[in-house]
């Protein structure tokens, strides 16, 4: 199923993403794969002592896999990832968690260079299974106009 296009995105909509519980082999690979080997990550022992109750997943994991959460907006109808910004960590993920993400759809202006296209900014809140935001961050994609009218 196509994304949106701009044309459909208004300041104010909001959208609900499916959801995805993090799993343990979510954490293993992503550390292993990046080099995020923060004991935090990676020792359930370090991580209790230093007052986390246990192993958390890495802030990058949270986001890579709210980008993916949010996706389908955004599928075959973008051009350009134009940047993320104001990324907060507000509360641990822990493997077993489950995470969805409401965006908000905070801006969008013509494109002055390309007029079949114009540059749209999502804010994204990441919540886990008790409704806790654990992370927001604002992404600006650059989205396909259906027509140019």
């Amino acid at each position: 199923m196509p994304g949106k296009y701009f044309e459909d995105l208004t300041p104010g909509d909001r959208f609900t993403s499916p959801r995805r519980t993090v799993t343990e082999a979510d954490v293993v690979f992503f550390t292993s794969f990046t080099g995020l080997l923060n004991p935090l990550f990676i020792d359930e022992e370090f991580a209790r002592e230093k007052g986390f109750g246990g192993r958390v997943a890495p802030g990058p994991l949270t986001v890579s896999l709210a980008l993916g959460l949010t996706d389908e907006l955004a599928s075959g109808t973008t051009t350009a990832a134009l940047g993320i910004d104001k990324v907060r960590f507000l509360a641990p993920v822990r493997p077993g968690d489950t995470i969805g993400v409401m965006t908000t759809v905070l801006e969008k202006r013509e494109s002055a260079s390309r007029p079949d296209r114009g540059p749209v900014v999502l804010r994204h809140e990441v919540k886990n299974q008790r409704g806790e935001v654990v992370c927001t961050l604002e992404r600006t994609l650059m989205f396909l106009k259906r027509s140019l009218g």
